[in-house]
């Protein structure tokens, strides 16, 4: 990601007067985040599927006999791969992450939850399921009513 292009969007000056690195480190603290971590894990599930059905379409349109099966097979492990690697970071013994679990409490999310927990469930691999649906339980206990 090149910072210079996506600052001058906001016109901030060629040159640099020290804002630029001021907003990279604040952006970098707050990658760190249990809210920037979340968000991450919800928006590629989320987003995921409508992706993944974009990217094994336009592969069919390019090679009528390519196996798209498994391209969309490879597109889902990428998928649930990278967003384990946002959510195993809940720990929902500590505060922080509690708080920005209540923030994220809702129907999406735990949408985002149980969908991750079907494709652990498949590959068998119940640590991470047992994992998610502390979070899930936590959530759903969490929502709104």
């Amino acid at each position: 990601m090149k910072f210079d292009n996506i600052f001058a969007l906001f016109g901030f000056p060629s040159e640099d007067d020290g804002s630029k690195k001021k907003i990279e480190a604040e952006l970098d603290v707050f990658k760190e985040t249990p809210h920037f971590k979340l968000g991450m894990f919800n928006k590629l599930i989320m987003n995921g599927g409508v992706f993944s059905k974009q990217i094994v379409k336009f592969f069919a349109k390019s090679d009528s006999e390519l196996d798209v099966k498994g391209i969309d097979d490879a597109g889902e492990y990428m998928m649930y791969t990278r967003a384990w690697f946002w959510i195993e970071q809940v720990q929902l013994k500590k505060k922080e992450w509690k708080e920005a679990l209540k923030q994220y409490a809702n129907e999406d999310f735990i949408i985002s939850l149980k969908l991750s927990i079907n494709y652990f469930e498949e590959g068998e691999e119940f640590e991470k399921c047992a994992h998610l649906k502390k979070i899930q339980d936590f959530v759903e206990k969490s929502l709104v009513k």
